[in-house]
């Protein structure tokens, strides 16, 4: 139980990836419900090469989340376009993840 639980009322199933199988799907090697706070809402974001991305909404979470990973929010699946991790307490080891989706 991380410091910030009580502020994700939500929840999403993580699905890891590790890169992409014979048929160019994502090789999936780990399922895992996450705590999270949603927000659905279309912005405009940078991916990690640079690239332009329009994003479906944005969540924030305690949880190990990476590019490429993907998240089931509400039966339906989303790529986790960015991660950006945030130290609010400085100096410490909490950390909480604004992930973007699309």
């Amino acid at each position: 139980m991380g410091y910030y639980t009580n502020l994700l009322s939500d929840t999403a199933v993580l699905k890891t990836v590790d890169g992409k199988d014979s048929n160019d799907r994502p090789n999936i090697i780990a399922l895992e419900e996450i705590d999270c706070k949603i927000e659905f809402k279309n912005s405009l974001t940078v991916g990690a090469q640079g690239q332009e991305l329009v994003s479906a909404g944005r969540l924030f979470t305690e949880s190990v989340v990476k590019v490429d990973d993907i998240l089931e929010i509400k039966d339906k699946e989303f790529k986790v376009l960015k991660v950006c991790p945030y130290y609010p307490i400085a100096g410490s080891m909490l950390v909480i993840n604004e992930v973007y989706f699309g």
